[in-house]
């Protein structure tokens, strides 16, 4: 710039010269503080001055009422069976995961009775079976484990260095 002031206050449009040469003729070269150049450059003014206020104000819709949403009824939580079919009381309490259920108090098999079974007894998910597979048996001795090789080793690009802001512009003085 032709001036310190000049230069700062045209540093987005002056010519940079980051090297302290290279001004246009008249000018000379300046270094500017860091926050005053870094920024974006400025934007010109819009044209477009967007939507103008109303004389008055304007009546908005009435607000219609709230629409009303019906829901069904909760359903009420199962009311878990505590009665079992067996030979005797012991027989539909052990076997209540397997026996016919009788929550009405009939239906039992030919010989059988129903049971009224405490509920924490029989109201569990069902037992599962014994797992058929015993799985992996131990050795008799500890096997050796195979040798633990070195680490591989990346090889990555130096980091680039980072821009370096340009804080030298023209003018013709320094103030």
């Amino acid at each position: 710039g032709e001036t310190y002031q000049d230069a700062e206050q045209n540093c987005f449009t002056a010519t940079p010269c980051p090297n302290g040469s290279g001004c246009p003729a008249g000018e000379s070269c300046y270094g500017i503080a860091i926050p005053k150049c870094v920024s974006a450059s400025p934007t010109a003014a819009p044209t477009d001055a967007g939507p103008q206020p109303t004389d008055s104000p304007t009546l908005s819709p009435k607000p219609t009422s709230a629409p009303v949403i019906k829901t069904a009824e909760p359903s009420k939580a199962p009311t878990p069976n505590t009665f079992f079919c067996g030979e005797t009381y012991q027989d539909a309490e052990q076997n209540c995961f397997t026996a016919t259920p009788c929550p009405n108090g009939s239906g039992c098999p030919a010989g059988e009775s129903c049971y009224g079974i405490a509920i924490p007894k029989c109201v569990s998910a069902s037992p599962t079976a014994a797992p058929t597979d015993a799985g992996p048996q131990p050795t008799d001795s500890p096997t050796l484990s195979p040798k633990p090789t070195s680490a591989p080793v990346i090889k990555t690009a130096e980091p680039s260095k980072a821009p370096t802001p340009n804080t030298f512009f023209c003018g013709e003085t320094y103030q």
